[in-house]
């Protein structure tokens, strides 16, 4: 009985000792939004952060509020402890990291490297991995974290589903720059970050706005250089990202231009190993359907279907052909992992080469082979605003 009696005893001491020990109250915090990283006058590390500013209720405030819906704090330090220091000290709450949703590199000190200043996101557990990371263009990241966008409580929030919507650039995570940095045959790259301008209706000035356009290359941790949009695209291709996706090609003999659009796409990377200089055979296919024809041509005829299919095969190995052109020979970073390839295939040639894998790399013959499919040409064969006698049939 007086065993029972300790072990009831012990029970309740134990349930009335448990609790979130290290939980905090959302009235000490404050919630960090967004993260940018530029480089000071001084050679050190500038970091602002977007922190958001909790709605006040009615009774608080006596009616309604024109509080703003963020404010940036600003400081400048030598690492990551530095920074957090200073930027405390500008804070009555608890910097709050957990919800961070993006961080932004200005391209000055995405260009002076970022090696040094990526541990700070690392080490602390409440830094979350998933967080996207964008270089900015051009410009300094604390620039667009005061852009205030129309759409979203803060402009973190509007970055965050811009790059879910996969339409424009890579999306790329914390965790996705690490593991590419530390992947042998792979560079690693990010989404690109600019200014844009919108018109209020009733307003000649343009107000300030920002958009993703473009991929970032790194390499030994510095910006080696950006991909424009269209090479941007063709990147897509290896990174399982291509299916929505559009492709518009010029007819031979300028008999017009097709829209068509893809709705799933795979690639395969065949190695030569054996000859020298190394050889990659690159097989893209692509199921899609044409949503738009700019041309006198039947669409429901076999024959002219044939030859759009291979107007549309003959963009798409073009501007692949362009693309790894750039990536091999100007910025010779390989983010499409020809490494990789070659370790799967033949991990003992990759040994012997990969310590000089750049020089071997930029010499390698990289040959394309499209293939695509025209699941549907629509509810109409000619463009109906088109005579009979018009129509090529």
């Amino acid at each position: 009985m007086r065993y029972i009696s300790k072990t009831v005893a012990i029970l309740l001491i134990l349930m009335l000792s448990t609790g979130c020990w290290d939980r905090k109250e959302i009235n000490d915090i404050g919630l960090v939004m967004a993260s940018g990283l530029d480089l000071a006058d001084n050679g050190q590390i500038q970091a602002t952060l977007q922190v958001a500013v909790p709605a006040p209720t009615l009774l608080a405030t006596g009616g309604s509020s024109k509080t703003g819906k963020f404010f940036l704090i600003s400081a400048v330090g030598k690492n990551g402890v530095d920074l957090d220091q200073r930027l405390q000290q500008k804070m009555s709450r608890k910097l709050f990291f957990s919800h961070r949703s993006v961080i932004l590199i200005g391209e000055e000190l995405a260009r002076k490297g970022v090696n040094d200043i990526l541990d700070m996101f690392n080490r602390n557990p409440r830094n979350r991995l998933k967080t996207y990371m964008l270089v900015v263009k051009g410009r300094k990241a604390a620039d667009l974290l005061q852009v205030d966008y129309p759409y979203e409580l803060a402009p973190a929030e509007a970055l965050k589903e811009m790059e879910m919507l996969k339409g424009e650039g890579t999306i790329v995570t914390l965790r996705d720059f690490m593991i590419a940095s530390a992947t042998g045959g792979m560079y690693p790259t990010t989404g690109v970050l600019e200014p844009a301008a919108f018109h209020r209706p009733g307003k000649q000035a343009a107000d300030r706005l920002f958009r993703i356009n473009g991929t970032a290359i790194f390499k030994s941790g510095k910006l080696a250089g950006f991909l424009n949009n269209t090479e941007t695209h063709n990147f897509l291709w290896f990174k399982n990202n291509k299916k929505t996706d559009t492709i518009t090609a010029d007819m031979p003999n300028g008999q017009g231009n097709i829209g068509y659009s893809i709705t799933s796409s795979n690639y395969k990377i065949n190695v030569d190993s054996r000859s020298d200089p190394l050889k990659f055979h690159i097989r893209l296919k692509a199921i899609g359907y044409l949503f738009e024809n700019n041309t006198s041509l039947d669409v429901t005829d076999a024959n002219n279907l044939q030859v759009i299919k291979k107007a549309i095969e003959d963009r798409i190995k073009q501007d692949m052909q362009a693309f790894l052109r750039k990536i091999q020979t100007e910025y010779k970073t390989d983010i499409v992992g020809f490494g990789q390839q070659l370790q799967r295939q033949n991990p003992k040639k990759w040994r012997a080469l990969e310590e000089k894998w750049d020089q071997y790399y930029k010499a390698a013959e990289i040959s394309v082979s499209v293939a695509i499919t025209i699941s549907n040409t629509g509810a109409i064969g000619p463009p109906l605003q088109l005579k009979e006698k018009e129509i090529e049939k």
